[in-house]
């Protein structure tokens, strides 16, 4: 298969950024790009990576306040607990729980240094 050019590449980057933004897995994202386009699993994630750089430049362009968005979605978040917890869903109730520990770092990982839950033994 010949090279993609520059911009064929940009457009790649371009559709893996909107299916990011969009929600999608990255392994789905890496499985579209390897079908879609034909290219090896590391020029997909070399992809995925240039797709991830771009979004984070477009956020920083914005001059958003990073402490002003991480408080946003603690408040997101934890309004999000207390619902799911009225519904009586506990696995939602968890699933913001464990968000909320990776964002602040303040869970029993973040004392042991670690930043992925360790698995039973």
């Amino acid at each position: 298969m010949a090279r993609a050019t520059a911009s064929e590449t940009s457009d790649r980057i371009d559709a893996l950024q909107g299916m990011i933004l969009a929600g999608t897995p990255n392994t789905e994202c890496l499985a579209f790009a390897r079908k879609e386009w034909g290219i090896s699993r590391a020029r997909g994630y070399e992809l995925m990576k240039r797709a991830w750089t771009q979004i984070k430049d477009d956020v920083d362009e914005t001059g958003i306040d990073r402490l002003e968005l991480l408080a946003w979605s603690i408040q997101t978040l934890m309004a999000a607990a207390g619902q799911a917890k009225q519904q009586k869903n506990p696995g939602a109730v968890v699933a913001c729980i464990k968000q909320l520990d990776w964002m602040t770092g303040l869970g029993i990982n973040a004392t042991a240094g670690q930043r992925v839950p360790r698995g039973r033994r």
